[in-house]
């Protein structure tokens, strides 16, 4: 089931901000775009999202989680 990113941000406990700057920098898969333009995200990016929320909660830094996550 595919998410917006509002629905993601409330289920993983990230902001929509960090959720798109994760995207940027390459740290997470990126998202399904819709016709109109809108991010939707699928089990495997609500995952990895996860994974890095824990990972940064643990005390690793953006290019640890990066490497974690790839």
């Amino acid at each position: 089931m595919m998410k917006n990113i509002s629905s993601v941000a409330k289920e993983v406990g990230l902001s929509t901000k960090t959720i798109r700057y994760y995207e940027s920098i390459a740290l997470t898969s990126e998202p399904i775009r819709g016709d109109n333009g809108y991010r939707y995200y699928n089990k495997r990016i609500i995952d990895e999202l996860n994974f890095v929320k824990r990972a940064r909660d643990a005390g690793f830094n953006l290019e640890e989680c990066k490497e974690l996550v790839h």
